[in-house]
């Protein structure tokens, strides 16, 4: 974890200081694909499976979530919702029933896929930093992230404290990097647009179910390497409590896996008609 962190600063610092465009373009890369491997720590952090001890499964996990622009415990519990209400009406982001306005859910889907749901969280951070009453609000009205204001108060308050170390943070590793405010944007667009669009990837067009509303997709080997194995999400949804380095094992011998970029490539077809209700969510006693 800490090399990753170390790495995605290197990325930083040689693009600030690129001769070529061919370099900072190749700063961009390593930046963007560690980035996704950021991510998949912060996940494993979130599933206490970062580090054996709590304590510095959660430090880790602040390290992780401050690359990625997000506190880790909001993370922690917004993923925890994710894992209860899978398919259900609440995360249909792929399907549109028939009274719905397919205007807005094509807007809200290709957004993800143009790297527009990264750019979602710095404005919600801000939002819910400086006016949390008016982020409640907006988080009920919307289903986003209303699971966090049914955790007691102190916990908002430690999600508000982890967002003005992460802005700090972030502000810090510029300033001693040299970077402008253009040069962080390219490579957090970058990064965030990667991110964004493989971010609903193994759930799109899925099956209505809480628990089995996944695929196991078959992912390039570095790339797979480099997620940590994410694209087995079915295994995980499955089996929550697995690290995700142990997601390969957990498949049957000669499973046949849908193709990562094929898949990927359907994204772009838009969401489909709902052919069915949704499933209930889950209570956190069904959980493994």
């Amino acid at each position: 974890m800490l090399v990753d962190s170390a790495a995605l600063a290197v990325a930083l610092a040689w693009g600030a200081r690129a001769e070529s465009i061919g370099h900072l373009a190749a700063a961009v890369l390593v930046f963007a694909l560690l980035f996704q491997t950021n991510f998949a720590l912060l996940h494993e952090a979130a599933h206490r499976k970062l580090h054996s001890r709590p304590g510095w499964n959660s430090l880790l996990g602040l390290i992780c979530g401050t690359w990625f622009g997000m506190s880790y415990s909001m993370f922690a519990i917004t993923h925890l919702a994710h894992h209860l209400k899978n398919r259900t009406d609440e995360e249909m982001f792929d399907l549109y029933y028939p009274n719905d306005s397919r205007l807005k859910k094509g807007l809200v889907w290709y957004g993800m896929l143009v790297g527009l749901w990264y750019w979602t969280i710095p404005p919600a951070n801000l939002l819910l930093l400086c006016f949390p009453g008016a982020y409640r609000r907006l988080a009920e009205r919307w289903s986003i992230t209303d699971s966090l204001f049914r955790e007691p108060p102190a916990t908002l308050a430690r999600i508000r404290i982890e967002l003005l170390g992460i802005s700090a943070a972030l502000v810090a590793v510029a300033l001693a990097l040299g970077l402008s405010p253009a040069c962080l944007l390219l490579f957090y667009g970058a990064a965030g647009f990667l991110w964004s669009t493989t971010q609903y990837l193994e759930h799109a067009y899925a099956p209505r179910d809480v628990v089995n509303g996944a695929f196991n997709l078959r992912a390039p080997a570095f790339y797979s390497w480099l997620n940590l194995h994410r694209e087995l999400d079915l295994n995980h949804h499955r089996w929550p409590g697995e690290p995700w380095l142990h997601l390969p094992r957990l498949s049957p011998p000669g499973e046949r896996c849908r193709s990562y970029i094929l898949h990927y490539l359907r994204q772009w077809r838009g969401p489909r008609r709902a052919l069915e209700r949704g499933p209930p969510p889950l209570g956190r006693e069904d959980l493994m």
